[in-house]
């Protein structure tokens, strides 16, 4: 089924739910001045037919009924009725286009009670818009709501959801307002079309109000969070867009990578004492995996905030849990950052052990300019020595070398 015809026929199936398919029909020998009264014989064949429709024999209902409405001698009430259950029938087997051109022609002649013909209007509505045919249907539901004394908040809903496809956003959201001030019930989908309409016409500050509404009713739903967020952005409100998502986070809805990329925006933002506090939270509670990356971001968002020693801890842990230097070579240039010449000296050649590294002329790099900070030159002038084999290292290792040959060769 396509999706139109899907569309439609969840609309017949929820009129059947609502009792609204099958009309009363008056009863034959009414009186004069009351609504028009039908003859005994059409009486007994719409009453077959609607008992048809019910149980789902549309084939049979439609046979029947394309007999009587091409009899003659129907009055105009007659004809109209026919039409009418003509309309559910052809809707019944899928015959969409039929189907409204039935009813259409049902409300043609303004043969039915002001009443039924209320009823008709507003399911031909329906079917228009179920239809995509949204510009007669947005029309004919108008027409319905100008002569309908207290309209049902949900027929707001249907004019609105038209006009969303019309691309009207103003009316669109002027009938879902109406709807849901009108409504005795907090109706989530109605709010969601709400917060749709005002995004596209760019009314943030509105939109930001529908979705905290929202969140008052649904606060465990995440996609509220983001929207909101995503809102805050929008209008360059960076921090409150963060903050949001952070509530989000301590709520417990968000994933592993949704809480990551909440410290990477507070690193963006440069706030990496907000950054670091919700990752190692996060490791904390076991929200974020223990890995060595999310250690290492942690790492990050120390050095962010000028905490060495927190990032030199968060360090010595993980070098106690890996069998490469690459940790002790990250630690060292801390430390060479600090000044700490013996630890750099100690912690490079712990790493240089390991081994593993990825760029081992650095290391011999940093350990040479840590012995010489040290005021130890030969064993400088040794580590400077072997980052000449290292390509990446060779030419900046001969000017230490160098400037140590100046410093140990004698003056004449």
């Amino acid at each position: 089924m396509s999706r139109k015809a899907d569309r439609i026929a969840t609309w017949l199936r929820a009129l059947c739910s609502l009792g609204m398919v099958f009309f009363c029909l008056a009863a034959p020998g009414i009186a004069a001045g009351q609504e028009p009264s039908l003859s005994q014989e059409v009486h007994e064949q719409l009453i077959a037919v609607q008992e048809l429709i019910q149980n789902e024999r549309h084939q049979e209902a439609l046979a029947q009924l394309q007999t009587l409405a091409a009899d003659t001698s129907l009055s105009p009430y007659e004809a109209a009725l026919a039409q009418q259950t003509l309309g559910y029938a052809h809707a019944g087997l899928e015959q969409y286009d039929q189907a409204i051109r039935a009813f259409q022609t049902s409300l043609a002649d303004g043969a039915l009670p002001p009443a039924s013909a209320q009823i008709v209007q507003y399911n031909l509505a329906q079917m228009l818009i179920s239809a995509e045919r949204y510009e007669e249907g947005a029309r004919t539901l108008e027409n319905w709501l100008a002569n309908e004394e207290k309209p049902r908040p949900q027929a707001r809903v249907f004019l609105a959801q038209a006009y969303m496809y019309l691309k009207r956003y103003a009316r669109a959201e002027q009938n879902i307002q109406q709807a849901i001030d009108a409504a005795t019930e907090f109706h989530e989908t109605w709010y969601q079309m709400l917060v749709g309409v005002q995004i596209e016409q760019k009314k943030f500050s509105q939109a930001t109000s529908t979705l905290q509404q929202l969140l008052g009713q649904y606060p465990q739903k995440k996609i509220y969070w983001q929207q909101l967020s995503q809102i805050y952005s929008q209008e360059e409100k960076h921090q409150r867009a963060v903050s949001t998502l952070a509530m989000a986070y301590k709520l417990g809805i968000l994933n592993e990578q949704e809480a990551l990329q909440i410290v990477q925006y507070y690193l963006h933002l440069g706030l990496p004492y907000k950054a670091a506090d919700l990752l190692t939270d996060g490791l904390n509670k076991n929200l974020v995996q223990d890995v060595d990356t999310n250690h290492e971001l942690l790492v990050t968002c120390w050095l962010h905030a000028r905490e060495s020693q927190r990032a030199l801890d968060v360090l010595e842990q993980l070098a106690g849990r890996t069998q490469t230097g690459k940790i002790d070579l990250r630690r060292a240039e801390i430390f060479a950052q600090l000044e700490r010449w013996p630890e750099v000296a100690t912690t490079v050649s712990e790493g240089l052990r390991k081994g593993g590294l990825t760029n081992t002329g650095k290391a011999f790099m940093l350990l040479g300019i840590a012995e010489y900070r040290s005021g130890k030159l030969d064993e400088s002038k040794a580590a400077f020595t072997k980052a000449t084999a290292h390509k990446t290292a060779a030419k900046q290792a001969r000017q230490w070398l160098r400037l140590i040959e100046q410093e140990t060769t004698p003056q004449s």
